[in-house]
């Protein structure tokens, strides 16, 4: 009897861990984008939402995640949301809320949405610079109408 309830209770531990939001890593040139179906390849562009039931949903471009959250209509502010670091494209990941944005032909995105993600002003400063372009927050993101 002791061992049928030794073996309910870490069911049960197995059965809530399982449903924990939290980030999922990237299997680049495995997993698929959610939204196009592609392999996701380029580390400088992945995105992954995961759900209040910890789900994760993985994306190849940023537009990809922005218009699945739209045609699903994915309410954010339950959601957990990354985006990679261009600039650290190995496996850095920020939260989307947090990050700052650049929009431009010049980032070459997979799904040619050419949204890039910087951790800070000062790392996305160079790129605006150049490019002569306005930041974006998470918000503009939302909001924006993606051309894909």
């Amino acid at each position: 009897m002791k061992q049928v309830l030794l073996i309910l209770f870490v069911c049960g531990l197995l059965g809530l861990s399982s449903c924990q939001q939290q980030f999922e890593p990237v299997d680049y040139g495995h997993d698929a984008c959610t939204h196009c179906k592609m392999t996701i390849m380029d580390k400088r562009f992945a995105a992954e939402m995961v759900t209040e039931k910890g789900k994760a949903y993985k994306f190849d471009d940023i537009a990809c995640l922005l218009k699945y959250m739209k045609e699903k209509h994915v309410n954010s502010a339950k959601a957990m949301i990354f985006v990679n670091d261009y600039n650290k494209p190995d496996n850095s990941f920020l939260d989307a809320r947090q990050a700052v944005y650049l929009h431009s032909e010049v980032f070459k995105t997979p799904m040619n949405g050419n949204f890039a993600a910087f951790s800070t002003d000062r790392e996305a400063a160079p790129f605006k610079d150049r490019l002569q372009n306005n930041q974006l927050k998470w918000q503009d993101l939302e909001t924006k109408p993606i051309n894909q």
